[in-house]
């Protein structure tokens, strides 16, 4: 089984502790010694360069202070001539004998050359079969005077023991307080790991309602916040990406049906066609005639359909220019007469010439357009009024388009922008229709122009407000 990253935690903390434990130890053992003796070599050093150039060396004053500093540091002083004579000394024993020991005077007159040009003599010696270590530091400090210090250590092999003793005995105060802490720490951060790897594999299962409690500021807490964001936008993605399936999936069955009906329709005269195409010619032109309208129906359809997909896939780019409000209207009120030469429809429109639009004119055109033959289609067939207006707000410049005729219900205000729509077919039974999809394109346009729609009710009939940024 593998182990949880909490144990391998502790495992790590603890085998850190004891490695240090352990390189303490060793370090204590093979240089604590070492690392003693050279500090009182500097430590002599420094001393004896204080007590230089003094001219008197044997009077009072000054063997009470070199007697201070053996009785404070443990450091034996002996102020010598270059033939090895004492002058003053804190040794009572060399004192009276009035010489050096055999092992001082043999590295007084090796180093004599030495200490003749001003430099530092030392020497540490440890004697056979004892504790005992000697420091001793030489240097020439007046015209014929030498001061010698030597301090002694008897027992820095028991104080190395009893260190590493004592280092022993709190590593394994260490290793138990430090296994606890480590353990302590570790679950404190295992612990929202552990939340993050649930919420992870209700993620993976598409299951978004399992949310991270963020109690902290650090790195996790930054991370629980990264995945709770992530989870709520997968959460809002999916959401829409079932949406439009269901759209999708709505609107393949909703084009299936509308082209069934054409295509029954050029069926049925096709086989009638057959039957009087040499009985009645008459007949059969007429016969042609709805063949043609039905196909040219089917046609506009499909090319329809094939507008709204680019424009849902974001493959129709934008071409956006600087034009005059006017060129657009004027274009507009041009395809508009043509198209209703034989209907009753009074058209007003409303705009100032001098607004100037940056947008795709083309695309502009066509959404504006779809919503003049919209009204059409759903206003009232008898004295039908149109009226077209473009004004500008702020950054957008509005087009409301208003027709006389049947309301929309409030709750089909956004379905009626969805292509093939139930309220679109309810107003239009028993008139003319259109493709089904016109909405649904100017829909698509003001969304790729950054713009905004809408509908409502008047007191005589329905205005749509479409809106683009430029």
């Amino acid at each position: 089984m593998k182990k949880s990253l909490g144990k391998k935690l502790c495992f790590v903390g603890v085998g850190l502790i004891v490695l240090f434990m352990l390189l303490n130890i060793v370090l204590t053992y093979f240089f604590l010694i070492p690392f003693s003796t050279y500090l009182s070599e500097k430590q002599m050093e420094k001393f004896v360069m204080t007590i230089a150039n003094r001219e008197n060396y044997s009077d009072e004053k000054f063997m009470e202070y070199i007697e201070q500093f053996n009785d404070d540091w443990n450091t034996q002083i002996t102020i010598v001539d270059k033939d090895k004579n004492i002058i003053c000394t804190t040794r009572v024993s060399d004192y009276r004998r009035n010489v050096l020991g055999t092992v001082t005077g043999a590295f007084f007159d090796d180093n004599f050359d030495k200490l003749e040009q001003g430099k530092v003599a030392t020497l540490t010696r440890s004697k056979e079969n004892t504790n005992r270590i000697d420091v001793k530091v030489i240097k020439k400090i007046a015209e014929n005077r030498y001061a010698v210090m030597v301090r002694t250590y008897r027992s820095l092999q028991n104080a190395t023991y009893s260190a590493i003793m004592f280092q022993v005995a709190a590593g394994i105060v260490l290793i138990f307080v430090g296994f606890i802490v480590v353990y302590c720490t570790s679950r404190k951060l295992v612990i929202p790991i552990r939340k993050m790897t649930a919420t992870a594999e209700h993620i993976s299962n598409l299951e978004f309602g399992m949310k991270i409690n963020s109690e902290t500021e650090d790195e996790l807490g930054k991370l629980g916040e990264s995945i709770n964001k992530m989870c709520a936008h997968l959460e809002i993605n999916m959401e829409q990406l079932q949406n439009d399936i269901e759209s999708r999936k709505r609107l393949v069955r909703n084009l299936s049906h509308e082209i069934k009906s054409p295509v029954a329709v050029i069926m049925g005269y096709a086989d009638r066609l057959k039957a009087v195409i040499l009985k009645d010619p008459e007949k059969a032109l007429t016969y042609c005639e709805i063949i043609s309208n039905e196909s040219t129906r089917v046609d506009m359809l499909v090319k329809e359909m094939l507008e709204l997909s680019k424009l849902g896939q974001e493959t129709e780019e934008l071409h956006p220019e600087r034009f005059a409000a006017s060129r657009l209207f004027e274009e507009l009120k041009k395809r508009f007469q043509n198209a209703i030469i034989e209907k009753n429809v009074r058209y007003i429109e409303e705009y100032e010439k001098e607004d100037i639009l940056f947008a795709d004119y083309m695309m502009l055109e066509r959404a504006v357009y779809n919503l003049l033959r919209n009204a059409v289609i759903h206003g009232e067939s008898e004295e039908l009024l149109v009226k077209i207006t473009g004004s500008r707000n702020g950054d957008y410049y509005e087009f409301r388009v208003y027709n006389t005729g049947s309301f929309i219900k409030e709750e089909e205000f956004h379905s009626i922008w969805e292509a093939f729509s139930k309220a679109d077919k309810v107003r239009t039974r028993g008139k003319k229709q259109g493709s089904g999809v016109g909405l649904a394109i100017v829909r698509e346009i003001i969304e790729a122009h950054e713009g905004y729609y809408s509908v409502e009710n008047k007191e005589d009939g329905v205005e749509f407000l479409i809106a683009v940024k430029g």
